[in-house]
């Protein structure tokens, strides 16, 4: 009888706490919030401003060149360009040709020009401006064909970016440091 009147003790109990605490009212609140983060873009361009293929070069010649890169992004970018001149046959030395170059703006390094500025929807001041044919050259040369082939790279300034895709330590001495907070 005693464990007969502590069995239905505890079930009451326990119905009466489940009674309870199922009517038992409590404040509550939830909230989402979604965070959307977008990557930005590294695009160049390279511009040859108002040139056409000529034809009837003659030794002594200096024609009128003007390429440009334009970062057409939304990142901070930095710009790097290769000016490949060939000769077609390409037995002859390319030598006899000057390409005239803005030094101003430019850094030549290892075979590349580097921008001095960082460029973000901007466009780089003029990186060659002429062609000069030597007045010596050779009678080789006739009926060559000469060509200058532009190669141009962008990369990201941030986060030292350049070195990884560039494969390079360092930056040339005078190309502006990236500063996170401009």
């Amino acid at each position: 009888m005693k464990r007969r009147t502590i069995a239905l003790g505890s079930t009451m109990l326990l119905i009466a706490l489940l009674v309870v605490g199922g009517t038992m009212a409590w404040f509550s609140d939830k909230e989402e919030a979604t965070n959307e983060f977008t990557a930005g873009t590294v695009e160049i361009e390279v511009k040859e401003h108002g040139f056409v293929d000529l034809g009837n070069i003659n030794p002594g010649d200096v024609v009128t060149k003007n390429v440009s890169v334009k970062s057409k992004g939304s990142k901070q970018t930095y710009v790097r360009v290769a000016l490949i001149p060939q000769w077609d046959p390409n037995n002859l030395s390319i030598d006899v040709v000057t390409l005239n170059t803005n030094t101003g703006d430019w850094i030549y390094q290892d075979g590349w020009y580097y921008y001095k500025k960082i460029l973000k929807g901007e466009e780089t001041s003029l990186l060659l401006t002429s062609i000069t044919f030597d007045k010596n050259m050779g009678d080789e040369y006739q009926d060559a064909t000469f060509t200058v082939k532009v190669k141009a790279e962008g990369v990201q300034a941030s986060h030292d970016a350049y070195k990884h895709v560039w494969r390079i330590d360092s930056l040339p001495e005078g190309v502006e440091p990236w500063n996170p907070t401009s």
